[in-house]
C-alpha cells in the first residue's frame, strides 16, 4: 500500500509541478499564398463627403471605396484567412512566439478621414489603440458579432481598449460623424489568421503541424465559396482542409478569383 501511495504521489507531481516543456520547431509549420483578380473590375466609387468637407477635401484627392481594392497586377488586399475550429473543438495550441506580440497593441488610425489600415486582426483581450491622426475629431464605433464599443477621438487623440469575445467572422467599424468612413476588425482567441497584403499575399507562421481547417473571406462576398486553392477547394463555409507539415511552409501558390465574383451586390445569404 506504501508503495502504491508513493507511485500516485509521484504522478501527481509530475502531472501538477512539472515545468512546461515548449515543444520544437520541427513541430510547427507555416501557410502563405496570394490571392489575385482575374478580370477587370469597375474603378472605385468615390465617397461622398458630407460633412468637414473643408478639412477632408482639402488635398484634392478623392476618397474612394475600400470594399474591393487590388494592385496593378490584380493582387486583392483584405482577404481574411481564417483558422475553422468548430464550437467544441478543444484549445488549439498556441507557439511561444505569440506571447510578445500578443503583448503589442493593434492600432488603428483615423488619416485623411479614412481607417488605416482599412482592415484589422486583433485577438480577444490584446490591447487596441484608438488614434486620430487628422486635425478634426472623429468617432470609432465598432461592431462584430460579440462585441461593440463607440469611442469618440478629438483631433490628435488617441485611446486604448479591448475586445474580450471572439468572432466567427470579421464585423465592422466606421465613424458615426463621418459616414463614409469605414473598415473592418476581426477578434479570436488564437492567433492563427492573417489579411492579405496590398499585393494580394498572406502568411501565417508557427501554426501547430497537422490537419486542419482554414476559412476564407472578403467583405464583398463574404465566404469565398466553391473557390480552388491549392489542389482543393473550398465549401459552403469557405473551407477547406489543409496538412501542415513539421518544419515545411505550405504554399498555396496563387489563388485566383473571377472579377465578376467582385461585382455582385454583397455577400451571399
Amino acid at each position: 500500500m506504501k508503495f502504491r501511495a508513493f507511485i500516485l504521489a509521484c504522478l501527481v507531481s509530475t502531472l501538477f509541478f512539472a515545468p512546461a516543456i515548449v515543444a520544437g520547431e520541427e513541430n510547427w509549420g507555416h501557410l502563405k499564398g496570394r490571392f489575385v483578380v482575374d478580370g477587370k473590375l469597375p474603378p472605385a466609387a468615390q465617397k461622398t463627403i458630407d460633412n468637414d468637407a473643408a478639412y477632408c477635401s482639402r488635398t484634392g484627392k478623392p476618397i474612394l471605396d475600400e470594399t474591393v481594392v487590388t494592385a496593378n497586377d490584380g493582387g486583392l488586399r483584405d482577404v481574411f484567412v481564417m483558422l475553422l475550429l468548430e464550437r467544441d473543438a478543444a484549445p488549439i495550441p498556441v507557439h511561444p512566439s505569440y506571447a510578445e506580440s500578443k503583448s503589442q497593441a493593434i492600432v488603428l488610425d483615423n488619416v485623411e478621414c479614412r481607417f488605416e489600415p482599412h482592415a484589422i486582426f486583433v485577438r480577444s483581450g490584446q490591447k487596441l489603440t484608438l488614434k486620430n491622426s487628422d486635425a478634426i475629431g472623429h468617432n470609432c464605433h465598432i461592431v462584430t458579432f460579440n462585441n461593440e464599443e463607440n469611442v469618440n477621438l478629438v483631433a490628435g487623440g488617441s485611446v486604448e481598449m479591448v475586445l474580450k469575445k471572439a468572432d466567427r467572422v470579421p464585423g465592422t467599424v466606421v465613424c458615426d460623424i463621418h459616414k463614409w468612413m469605414e473598415g473592418l476588425v476581426l477578434v479570436r482567441d488564437e492567433p492563427y489568421a492573417a489579411i492579405t497584403a496590398a499585393d494580394g499575399t498572406f502568411q501565417i507562421d508557427n501554426l501547430p503541424a497537422g490537419n486542419w481547417k482554414f476559412q476564407f473571406w472578403h467583405k464583398k462576398v463574404g465566404f469565398l465559396r466553391e473557390i480552388k486553392v491549392g489542389s482543393g477547394k473550398t465549401g459552403r463555409r469557405g473551407e477547406l482542409e489543409l496538412t501542415i507539415a513539421p518544419g515545411e511552409t505550405l504554399d498555396l501558390g496563387t489563388i485566383t478569383l473571377d472579377a465578376a465574383l467582385l461585382q455582385g451586390d454583397g455577400p451571399a445569404k
